[in-house]
C-alpha cells in the first residue's frame, strides 16, 4: 500500500509541474486535459491513503478532495467556453467552497476547532478584506460570493493550524502519526489561502505578473497533494 501511495504522489507532481508548463503555452483543450489529470491523481492519491487508514477523517478529506477536483474542472471550462465564463466562476466556487466545509469538518475532528481558531479566523478574513484595497481589485459581480469564499477559506485554514497544535499534543503523548498529520493539514491549508490569493489578483487585480498563474498553481497542487498525503497518517 505504501507503494502505492509513494507512486501517485510522484505521479501527482510531475503532473502538476507538467500543467503548470501547458497552462503557460497549450490549447485550452489541451489546458483542460492535463489539468483534469492532475487533480485526479490527487483524488486517487488521497483514495489510496483512505484506505490505508479509513475512518471518518479520510472520507471527509476525500470528499473535499473530489469537490476541489470538481472546481478545478470547472474553472478550466472558462476558457474552453469564455462566453460562459461567469456562470462556470461561480459553480467552480461553489464547489470549491464546498470541500473547504468538509475540510472544516474534518480538522475540527482532529481538534482544531476553537476559539482561538475561530478568533485566527477572523484575523484571517480581515486581513484579506483589508488587502483588496492596496492590491486594487475589483470584484465587481463577484464580490459576495468572494467574500463568503474568502470567510469559509479562513476559517479552514485557521482550523487546520489549530488541528496541528492538537495533534502535536497527541502526538507527544504517544498518539503514532498523529502530530505528522496535523503538520501537513496546517501547511496544506496555509498554501490553500496563499494559492486563492493570487487567483484573486489573477481574476481580479491589474497589477498583474507574468508568474503569478505558475505560482498560484505551484501552490494550489502542493496544498491539494499535502492534504490528501495527511490522511495517511492516522
Amino acid at each position: 500500500m505504501m507503494a502505492a501511495i509513494v507512486i501517485l504522489a510522484v505521479l501527482a507532481v510531475l503532473t502538476a509541474a507538467l500543467f503548470v508548463r501547458v497552462n503557460e503555452y497549450g490549447a485550452p483543450q489541451m489546458k483542460l486535459l492535463v489539468k483534469g489529470l492532475a487533480s485526479l491523481l490527487f483524488v486517487l492519491l488521497g483514495a489510496v491513503c483512505a484506505a490505508r487508514t479509513g475512518g471518518a477523517y479520510a472520507a471527509l478529506l476525500v470528499a473535499g478532495l473530489v469537490f476541489g477536483a470538481a472546481g478545478d474542472v470547472l474553472l478550466q471550462l472558462m476558457d474552453c467556453r469564455p462566453r460562459e465564463k461567469e456562470k462556470f466562476f461561480r459553480a467552480g466556487l461553489g464547489a470549491f467552497l464546498l470541500g473547504h466545509l468538509f475540510y472544516i469538518v474534518a480538522f475540527g475532528m482532529l481538534g482544531g476547532a476553537s476559539l482561538w481558531a475561530v478568533l485566527g479566523a477572523a484575523a484571517l478574513f480581515a486581513l484579506l478584506f483589508c488587502l483588496q484595497f492596496p492590491l486594487r481589485l475589483d470584484l465587481g459581480a463577484q464580490k459576495l460570493p468572494v467574500y463568503l469564499y474568502a470567510a469559509v477559506i479562513s476559517l479552514m485554514a485557521a482550523f487546520a493550524v489549530g488541528a496541528a497544535g492538537a495533534t502535536g499534543a497527541a502526538g507527544a503523548t504517544g498518539a503514532t502519526g498523529a502530530g505528522g498529520r496535523g503538520v501537513l493539514a496546517a501547511l496544506g491549508g496555509l498554501l490553500f489561502v496563499v494559492s486563492d490569493a493570487i487567483l484573486a489578483l489573477i481574476f481580479f487585480s491589474p497589477l498583474k505578473k507574468k508568474r503569478l498563474p505558475a505560482w498560484n498553481l505551484i501552490t494550489y497542487y502542493a496544498a491539494q497533494i499535502l492534504l490528501a498525503l495527511s490522511i495517511a497518517l492516522g
